[in-house]
């Protein structure tokens, strides 16, 4: 049986990286205006950031159609594909899920569908990809390779810097905890995704040189000495992405890092002065 893997563009990969992996690749649609753009396939994000700065518009995330869906998986299927495995970035900040759950469960589909949550985005997602796709070439079955997901994704977590503007307006926070932000004072929140892949407040109000004491504590509590860290900054914190980047080298000098730029399907939910910090152990 033939194993396919598809994720989304936010994840970062390349079409090119993509297609070496053997993954399928859905490109998220994004607005601009009423306008929409293929992340990744109709212009590149610096292009897409641009054109966004020159129109004066904000670029918003559009639902994934069944049409969309039901068309990738019929290329799949003709590739002589049997089952996918679909790994989505968090149901906590999207409604991808839904619409592949919409399209399982119809009588007439292309291929068997399974559906995994990552509970995460951006470059941590984009390790679970390239490890399903591993062990897709290596024949593995797919509830081998859902198995080994699952305990990849109880290693990794996430965690946003935000000032939560951005996330207050698509009312992606799932708790209740009050948030407070003052640009005056530099204060910022801490979020994390939970184990349900939901998007909640860890800390807030909180000034810059307290936050990365905090986000040291939580990766503390994982296995310093076997750590993989990811770093996905835009254009407001790219600077604080590489002082971190120099103290995080200092703190946990055993670790390996990657340094990436925010997707501008991220960047719809976090904003563009957000960090996003991964970190996979073991």
């Amino acid at each position: 049986m033939r194993t396919a893997i598809l994720t989304d563009s936010s994840t970062g990969l390349t079409p090119a990286e993509a297609k070496k992996l053997g993954v399928k690749l859905l490109a998220l649609p994004l607005l601009i205006g009423q306008k929409t753009y293929f992340e990744g396939q109709d212009l590149a994000d610096e292009e897409l950031f641009s054109l966004a700065e020159q129109t004066k518009e904000s670029i918003n995330i559009a639902p994934v159609s069944l049409e969309l869906i039901a068309e990738a998986m019929q290329e799949l299927a003709q590739a002589g594909y049997e089952t996918v495995i679909c790994i989505h970035l968090s149901n906590g900040i999207t409604g991808l899920d839904d619409n592949l759950r919409s399209y399982a469960a119809l009588k007439e589909r292309a291929l068997e569908v399974k559906i995994f949550d990552s509970h995460t985005t951006g470059a941590a997602q984009a390790q679970m990809v390239r490890y399903a796709a591993k062990l897709a070439l290596l024949e593995k079955s797919p509830a081998q390779i859902i198995l080994a997901l699952e305990e990849l994704r109880a290693k990794t977590q996430t965690i946003v810097i935000d000032n939560i503007k951005n996330l207050k307006k698509t009312g992606y926070v799932s708790n209740g905890t009050p948030a407070f932000s003052n640009a005056l004072l530099h204060l910022k929140t801490l979020l994390e995704f939970t184990d349900d892949g939901k998007l909640a407040v860890l800390d807030t109000g909180m000034r810059m040189k307290k936050v990365y004491q905090k986000v040291l504590e939580q990766i503390a509590q994982a296995d310093p000495t076997e750590l993989q860290l990811m770093l996905m900054y835009d254009v407001g914190s790219s600077e604080l992405a590489d002082k971190w980047l120099e103290r995080f080298k200092q703190d946990l000098p055993t670790a390996t890092f990657t340094v990436a730029r925010l997707k501008p399907s991220i960047r719809v939910h976090t904003g563009e002065k957000s960090l996003l910090i991964s970190w996979i152990y073991a």
